[in-house]
């Protein structure tokens, strides 16, 4: 167990460490340390849907090696009296008549299939998501950052009351409104901030990685890849369905073929009163009450599972695409208003806003109507840009886009 004093040292030695990197990345100007494609590569290596859709995919791989031959191993009976005086020793392999070998290795391959597929969406999926979390911090860092702004033009303005009713020039009412005004303004970083912190954790979650507002892009369309095509082939959701049904039927049939037992062909060799008798065996059991009834109504269960959720599936797909391209169209529409750098311009605002108070050119009160209207505005800015990348990020995953993949590490 770590003393005191230990800890302390830890303790110490880490917030150097922080300091150092903290310095460092102040060194390096505004340098992104992690990349939307650096966020998407992180999350494709960690996240627990990738490796879920990866071990099925193994899963299904395994049940079809173990299918490849035959779908019951050889069986080796021996026997002998205390005295030896009989003995009898036999080696058979179950075998099909029914077909039951080949509609199993038919179902573990498009099982097999429909696992390639389902991991390949499970990789969009999680691209799309990481993306989708990426722009929501990159908005919460460009709103917080303007309530700051807003609080530190709140701040300096009730000083300059402050200053002015101390000499005679401003009113007690002015200096309270300054006063609220400051509140409201330090309100509303708070709560950019309790924004900003959650969306922060939720990028290190999903990347299985601590980050910090000043390791993200500035603008949140830089997370969005512009959207040049449509579809050319099915999702591969779509066909990771479809391949489900393939092997749904394949397990049925196969469950059909079972009704009648294997038939075990080997050979046997009996040893009885000195005599040695080798030759050819064979066994065969035939049902008379239990024909697999159960596991035939099961797989036919499976099968209409199947189809119904390819159909369910097939719609919504349909209706995704079709409205995520009308709003990606819509949001494309909207770009020409949009302020480049949002930040620069509330800063600009602000400036001359306060300018104006400082020269006499505009009263309190309208200062901070105007101010508010400002950082509205700009803090709009930022979550209409966010807004944008997201229905970007929805017609690429509604395509089944590769470009949600971008550069993996």
């Amino acid at each position: 167990m770590l003393s005191h004093t230990q800890v302390g040292v830890g303790g110490a030695a880490l917030a150097v460490l922080l300091l150092c990197a903290s310095t460092a990345q102040a060194d390096d100007g505004d340098a992104v340390l992690l990349s939307p494609e650096q966020a998407v590569a992180l999350a494709l290596t960690v996240h627990p849907d990738i490796r879920a859709a990866s071990a099925a995919l193994r899963t299904a791989e395994g049940t079809r090696s173990a299918s490849a031959l035959f779908l019951g191993n050889p069986q080796a009976n021996a026997w002998a009296t205390p005295d030896a005086a009989r003995a009898e020793l036999s080696v058979s392999q179950p075998l099909s008549l029914t077909g039951e070998g080949w509609h199993a290795r038919r179902a573990s391959s498009a099982q097999v299939r429909s696992s390639e597929a389902a991991l390949s969406r499970a990789r969009r999926r999680v691209a799309a998501e990481v993306r989708l979390t990426y722009i929501d911090a990159a908005v919460a860092v460009g709103r917080a950052a303007v309530a700051s702004e807003g609080a530190e033009l709140a701040a300096r303005l009730r000083f300059a009351v402050t200053r002015k009713h101390e000499e005679g020039e401003a009113s007690t009412l002015e200096l309270r409104l300054a006063h609220l005004y400051e509140v409201q303004a330090a309100a509303r970083l708070l709560a950019a901030r309790k924004v900003e912190v959650e969306a922060i954790r939720a990028l290190s979650a999903a990347t299985a990685r601590p980050v910090t507002a000043s390791e993200l892009e500035d603008d949140p369309i830089a997370a969005a890849p512009f959207v040049r095509s449509d579809a050319t082939t099915d999702r591969a959701d779509v066909v990771a369905a479809r391949d489900a049904i393939d092997a749904a039927r394949a397990g049925l049939a196969r469950q059909q073929a079972a009704r009648w037992a294997p038939v075990r062909i080997g050979a046997g060799l009996s040893v009885e009163d000195g005599r040695t008798f080798l030759g050819p065996a064979m066994s065969a059991s035939v049902p008379l009450f239990d024909r697999n009834q159960a596991g035939v109504r099961s797989a036919r269960g499976a099968l209409s599972v199947a189809e119904g959720r390819l159909a369910a599936l097939e719609a919504r797909v349909e209706a995704e695409q079709i409205t995520a391209l009308e709003r990606a169209v819509e949001a494309e529409r909207i770009t020409g208003v949009l302020a480049d750098k949002p930040l620069d311009e509330a800063r600009a605002a602000v400036a001359s806003i306060e300018a104006g108070v400082r020269a006499g050119e505009i009263d309190l009160s309208t200062a901070v109507l105007l101010a508010v209207q400002v950082l509205d505005g700009e803090a709009a800015s930022f979550t209409t840009r966010g807004l944008l990348a997201d229905a970007r990020v929805d017609l690429l995953l509604s395509m089944d886009d590769d470009r949600l993949l971008g550069g993996e590490l």
